[in-house]
């Protein structure tokens, strides 16, 4: 199974970028930042997306989100929590 994922925790340490960094760059609250950063997300709002990658200069999305194979017990359990 497929789940998708958001790499921007790994995009800001990349990039030496605070999530607060981030939210002056992007407007974005930093709270939201945060739930994004953190593994399990169901909800994804797209206008925030693009938000940060504009103020990242991202064009291309799949260095902010990616599909990734997971076993079925480990997809199921993320859904749980």
């Amino acid at each position: 199974m497929y789940v998708l994922r958001i790499k921007l925790k790994d995009v800001l340490k990349h990039r030496n970028i605070t999530q607060r960094q981030l939210e002056t760059m992007s407007g974005v609250n930093q709270a939201r930042i945060s739930q994004l950063c953190k593994q399990g997300r169901q909800e994804i709002n797209l206008n925030i997306l693009e938000k940060i990658a504009a103020a990242l200069d991202i064009t291309d999305i799949s260095e902010l989100i990616q599909f990734e194979e997971v076993p079925d017990t480990q997809h199921d359990e993320s859904i749980s929590n």
